[in-house]
């Protein structure tokens, strides 16, 4: 017999009915060579699933935990691909239960339900199975470039929605957003929440004499393998409905080259990486002078369109152009000029 599965002990033929009864008190009291890791597995079999809103959707995650976030309640986990939903990747998910997030630690493989409600409410898991223990370790953390305000944006080369190469250099003259997303992203509030405040801010400012002049928006994919010109036009598509049309005049769409994909991103500070299939990624939104400097930059998806077209006419003001990189604060308030004594 496996011990590691069985209590070991000597019964005879008469204790066999008290065996049978007191099955449940021995397995729980009288394994003490049991493991505490078979205990806790049995436990989370024994807890009864929480249920998903009514009418959301709910599919199978399998993956393994690499960190933890305490402090945002979310696991960063390298998931397995879903069937009909999305391709194998790592992201963060948030966490419903504390207690699902206490049960884990870094490397362990897991199961659990992604919760995909109506409305506006962001996904998140629960549910969670510990299906195999893991070190207890998190991969060893990258250092990655942040743009800070005021430094030159060099002259990057991508291949835009029409298949031309464009350069960044082409939007001088011109206030720049840019951010970077892929179109296959399936978390609404991540990409999918980035482009479509990038098209709130096309439509918000199609009235705004000065903005509509002198302000562009790029949205730019790290993904070269699936997000081809053609890709990148019917994902522009999606946003008709608030752009009011083929947006390309102020709000294009971009690629990055393979062989440049390691220095765009990490000049923007984009961590992002294809291990066997599944990606790793950051958010990063800049907003660039008409200089060509980095006015501000945000790592995260917290921002709101007006966030970003205060900016923007901050850095169309008359005295942007004497700004040190220090008054570069990125909060769309008035740049001035440095004061002299």
């Amino acid at each position: 017999m496996n011990q590691k599965s069985f209590c070991t002990a000597r019964f005879g033929f008469a204790t066999m009915a008290a065996l049978a009864i007191a099955l449940a008190t021995l397995t729980v009291a009288g394994c003490s060579k049991q493991s505490s890791q078979s205990a806790s597995q049995a436990q989370q079999q024994t807890q009864q699933p929480a249920q998903p809103p009514a009418n959301a959707k709910v599919y199978h995650l399998h993956g393994k935990v690499l960190s933890i976030d305490q402090a945002n309640k979310s696991l960063m986990i390298d998931g397995d691909e879903i069937p009909g939903f999305m391709a194998a990747m790592t992201m963060p998910y948030p966490v419903k239960s504390k207690d699902d997030l206490a049960k884990v630690n870094p490397g362990d493989e897991i199961t659990a339900d992604i919760i995909i409600p109506q409305g506006d409410a962001s996904p998140y898991i629960q549910n969670v199975v510990v299906v195999k223990k893991g070190t207890g370790t998190s991969p060893a953390a990258t250092s990655d470039h942040e743009p800070q305000p005021g430094d030159t944006v060099p002259d990057f080369a991508l291949i835009d929605q029409n298949g031309r190469t464009i350069h960044l250099s082409s939007y001088r003259g011109d206030a720049l957003l840019i951010t970077f997303i892929y179109t296959r992203c399936p978390f609404k509030n991540f990409c999918p929440l980035v482009s479509h405040n990038f098209a709130q801010i096309y439509a918000d400012t199609k009235s705004n004499p000065q903005l509509s002049k002198h302000m562009r928006l790029l949205s730019v994919s790290f993904d070269p393998d699936h997000d081809t010109p053609a890709a990148l036009r019917q994902y522009a598509k999606t946003f008709n409905g608030i752009t009011q049309g083929t947006p390309y005049a102020r709000w294009e769409f971009a690629v990055i080259p393979k062989d440049e994909l390691h220095k765009v991103t990490d000049f923007f500070g984009v961590t992002v990486a294809d291990q066997n299939g599944t990606f790793v990624h950051s958010m990063s939104t800049s907003v660039i002078t008409p200089e060509g400097k980095i006015y501000s930059w945000r790592e995260d998806t917290d921002w709101q369109p007006n966030d970003l077209i205060a900016d923007a006419t901050a850095v169309l003001s008359p005295t942007a152009a004497l700004a040190t990189p220090a008054d570069m604060r990125g909060a769309g308030r008035q740049i001035t000029p440095p004061t002299t004594n």
